[in-house]
């Protein structure tokens, strides 16, 4: 069924944005170009422990790996016409880019149940990979308290599945940005299965 809300009642009912016509064959090219050349300069990210945040986060254990973006990942993130597309789309006026960064997924990588820091107010993901699997994502726990985060971590575990928790894919190839509420839904990544490492670049943005 096709989808007939408005972009900016989507963002607003469920935390979730959709930009499309802004990645053309070249540009999503210079993005894949450019992560397969910052793989190597890859950093592992790793948590080990659950834990709730001042600053009203949650996190559960994660391990994955990140390299900074370069030329062409900074080169979109500051790009005046997205910005004002994504400003027209979430309704927020002062969204101001906020940092870039490519993330690698290797055999066994994952990222448990978390929220990102409140100061990343709008996450962009575009999949540079094929086999990038969808992210774990939890609209109807929206804003909860960091606490019930923990109990639904003893409960259901680090990938919860089941009635509540969804699965959001990141379409592959030029042409659309898709972009979520990370501060505010919880999401999560089940560990990667294939060999091949899987690269996700993301933007974030700030509402200052």
């Amino acid at each position: 069924m096709a989808e007939t809300r408005t972009p900016r009642a989507l963002w607003e009912e469920e935390g979730l944005v959709r930009v499309a016509g802004f990645l053309p064959p070249d540009r999503f090219g210079a993005l894949e170009a450019e992560a397969a050349q910052q793989v190597g300069q890859t950093e592992p990210y790793e948590r080990t422990e659950t834990s709730g945040h001042r600053d009203g986060s949650f996190a559960s254990p994660a391990h994955c790996g990140m390299a900074a973006g370069g030329h062409a990942l900074y080169g979109l993130l500051s790009d005046k016409e997205v910005l004002l597309v994504l400003r027209e789309m979430t309704g927020m006026k002062r969204l101001t880019p906020f940092g870039c960064v490519y993330v690698t997924y290797s055999k066994g990588d994952f990222q448990g149940l978390h929220t990102d820091d409140v100061k990343s107010t709008l996450t962009i993901g575009i999949a540079l990979t094929d086999n990038l699997a969808p992210m774990g994502w939890a609209p109807s726990l929206r804003a909860v308290y960091p606490e019930v985060l923990g109990k639904v971590v003893a409960e259901h575990g680090m990938f919860p599945d089941g009635e509540g928790f969804e699965l959001l894919k990141h379409p592959y190839g030029p042409g659309l940005l898709q972009g979520w509420a990370g501060y505010d839904i919880p999401h999560w990544r089940s560990p990667h299965t294939d060999s091949r490492p899987a690269i996700l670049a993301t933007l974030s943005y700030l509402d200052l």
